[in-house]
């Protein structure tokens, strides 16, 4: 058995303190159980090969979709800001808990890809387009963008939290050294030198340098790849 305590919709149940969550009054009944209920079970019945199936293969699979279906309900309603409770109706607070750490690493992990995707969508976008790109339009390997023609960001730090941070979502299959090396490739003076064409005449020294600079930072890093630590 299942159960559900609801309350007001936090702002934002991310942020919001969940020891709090779990010490509020109760404000409505749980609801309404969908699992199906009577449904009579389909008769035996035969393969195309002859071989008599029996319900057996049917009750496993309706029971796993309606456990699927309950788990999918909990998961929402702990998203919607409502706590679970166990069998016997008490507030099942290790089970909210789990799920709500699971929902917030979801929301991280997102964000990670996130920044990763519009950095990729930004190159391909300087690969499509033949418009003038200036120095802070260029698509430079770091969490924030940059405001000014300054290099100072440009760290050995700031550009590997970028390159390696989606790399720690539980679905990628990339190596840190996949990542080195396609940097590598992409930042490789001779394979940028078509971007270079496009930036404006006034930035071109300083996107070289920054060109530079980041391309040093991927080789180092590829070195220490390489050698392990010391």
């Amino acid at each position: 058995m299942r159960g559900y305590l609801a309350f007001p919709l936090p702002e934002s149940y991310v942020s919001t303190n969940l020891g709090q969550l779990l010490d509020m009054h109760d404000t409505s009944q749980p609801p309404a159980a969908s699992c199906t209920q009577g449904q009579p079970l389909p008769a035996d019945k035969k393969d195309s090969d002859g071989t008599k199936q029996d319900s057996t293969g049917y009750i496993r699979q309706r029971g796993d979709q309606e456990r699927e279906s309950a788990e999918r309900s909990e998961v929402e309603w702990v998203r919607a800001g409502g706590i679970l409770r166990d069998a016997l109706g008490r507030r099942d607070k290790a089970r909210t808990e789990r799920i709500w750490r699971e929902l917030k690493l979801q929301e991280e992990e997102k964000q990670k890809m996130g920044k990763w995707d519009q950095y990729e969508e930004r190159w391909r976008g300087v690969s499509r387009s033949a418009e003038p790109i200036s120095f802070v339009d260029f698509p430079w390997p770091l969490h924030n963008r940059v405001l000014d023609r300054d290099l100072r960001a440009f760290t050995k730090e700031s550009i590997s939290d970028f390159l390696f941070e989606s790399l720690s979502v539980r679905s990628n299959t990339t190596t840190r050294r996949d990542r080195i090396r396609n940097s590598l490739l992409r930042w490789h003076q001779d394979k940028i030198s078509f971007v270079l064409n496009q930036v404006t005449p006034d930035d071109v020294e300083i996107v070289r340098e920054g060109i530079h600079v980041v391309f040093c930072v991927l080789k180092g890093l590829q070195d220490a790849e390489r050698t392990g630590p010391a």
